[in-house]
């Protein structure tokens, strides 16, 4: 089952529904809530404590979380004080301040930091996810003195100043560098620039449940391994090189060979059968990298030359010279077999997007996304579930970025991966991957979502980097033995 990522108000409701209906009580998970983020400290920044901690406390349930938090910690002789809000505090929220300054938990509540030298961790726990206007005052003074404060921020259930929902920075938010969130991960930790300020997010179950009425409607779901892995095509043991479809290349140019290269590299590793790419002859003395396994078609790539591919890989290296965005846009809208489209595809398409009436799929970045949506990447990173549905119109679709986006109901989150990606020609990599895929018969959408996780898979065992894209193509093989086997 994939994992859910939730909005402010579902989580709130299943709180809700936990206490109201199941009949646990309030403080019963406020104590889990806090005892979790207090075990997730030693594991994770054990050292740290050494240093002492200050838990930065609200008045409402997310400070008493901290409250809970700060009387743990003082109970294992660690050395922690709370820099409290003063007025009135929650019903339980209260309780647990009383709690925490009875066994001797110093709370000040001084209006600039009361630590004289950097503690060795502040504890966020000042707001929760419900937080809906930009922070001022009081709030946003100790929001800037935690981030100050020269240590880590561990952040409970979201950092201080981020929409929930978003991931909008609220006038300032705390920068974190853990995240113990509770029950299910909120969308303003993956979205832009929420992922940001995170750093890790770690989700902790206290026991919110929605056993016994009828599941959320989703807004973001995380692809898991077991999933993806159920995608992945079968080869029956009588089967040969056809049964695995045999698939069409167009991309690269004269000044760009290397993206074709690229895409049949991955192609060739991705399990397809057979791999053809289409290029014109002038680009032949830049190929001396392809593999020795892609046969090369020198004759025009007309949809009716195409026919006789089981899919097709489009765009990438093409050029965006008019005779060339022609040909792809024609290519988009009469191509009779399913084809990916990416890069210079896209920009192609963008002149007049508009959806084809045969399987499509598209792989933009913020960039391309923009062109195709007539927005600036910016805006697309500020709203990237929206600009993934939007894509979802046009045709079954992947926004690559730091959470790769895939389109579906609801939105799939890829979670492999890592920054060592950002590196020419990786696209071109997945476009390959994508490609050998749908010639296996993979639907778009499920082309997709393999594509997706097993691109990152394979730079995951690369490690952080430096890599090639050449040497991420050469990793896939191995990333879909592990994906095959169940050991991610």
């Amino acid at each position: 089952m994939r994992a859910p990522i939730a909005t402010a108000a579902q989580v709130r409701a299943l709180d809700a529904y936990t206490i109201q209906t199941l009949g646990v009580p309030s403080l019963a998970l406020m104590e889990t809530a806090g005892r979790a983020v207090v075990d997730i400290a030693r594991a994770r920044l054990g050292d740290r404590l050494k240093g002492g901690v200050w838990v930065v406390c609200g008045r409402g349930n997310n400070g008493g979380d901290g409250y809970v938090i700060a009387r743990t910690l003082r109970l294992l002789g660690v050395p922690v004080s709370v820099w409290g809000l003063g007025g009135a505090h929650s019903p339980d929220g209260g309780v647990m301040r009383l709690a925490a300054e009875a066994v001797g938990v110093p709370v000040v509540e001084a209006e600039s930091a009361p630590w004289t030298s950097p503690p060795g961790l502040v504890i966020d726990a000042l707001f929760g996810s419900g937080v809906d206007r930009p922070l001022e005052g009081a709030a946003r003074a100790r929001v800037e003195a935690m981030n100050r404060a020269g240590c880590p921020i561990l952040a409970v259930d979201l950092p201080s100043g981020l929409c929930g929902d978003t991931g909008r920075v609220l006038g300032v938010a705390a920068e974190a560098s853990i995240t113990v969130t509770f029950g299910w991960e909120k969308l303003g930790l993956v979205l832009e620039p929420g992922a940001d300020y995170a750093g890790e997010v770690i989700v902790a179950d206290i026991g919110l449940t929605s056993a016994g009425q009828e599941a959320p409607d989703w807004p973001l779901t995380r692809l898991n391994g077991a999933e993806v892995a159920a995608l992945l095509p079968a080869r029956a043991a009588a089967s040969h090189k056809m049964s695995h479809g045999h698939l069409a290349v167009i991309a690269g140019s004269v000044e760009r060979a290397g993206a074709a290269v690229l895409v049949c590299a991955a192609a060739i590793r991705s399990g397809c059968g057979l791999v053809s790419l289409f290029i014109a002859p002038e680009a032949i003395p830049r190929l001396g990298a392809l593999p020795a396994e892609v046969m090369l078609r020198l004759d025009a790539p007309t949809p009716e030359a195409l026919a006789e591919f089981r899919a097709a890989a489009v765009g990438p290296g093409v050029g965006v010279e008019a005779a060339a965005s022609t040909s792809l846009r024609s290519l988009w809208r009469a191509l009779p077999i399913p084809a990916v489209f990416d890069a210079d595809g896209l920009t192609a398409l963008a002149q007049d997007p508009a959806p084809s009436p045969h399987p499509r799929a598209i792989t933009p970045h913020p960039g391309e996304a923009g062109r195709l949506l007539g927005k600036t990447s910016a805006e697309v990173q500020a709203d990237r579930l929206g600009t993934i549905h939007a894509l979802g119109l046009l045709a079954p679709a992947l926004l690559k970025g730091r959470h790769t986006l895939i389109s579906g109901a609801p939105p799939s989150l890829n979670p492999t991966g890592h920054p060592g990606l950002a590196v020419a020609g990786a696209g071109d990599v997945l476009t390959g991957l994508v490609g050998g895929l749908l010639a296996q018969g993979l639907s778009p959408q499920d082309a997709l979502c393999v594509g997706a996780y097993v691109h990152g898979l394979a730079a995951d065992q690369l490690g952080p980097g430096p890599f090639t894209a050449s040497e991420l193509a050469h990793a896939l093989p191995k990333a879909l033995r592990t994906l095959k086997e169940g050991s991610c």
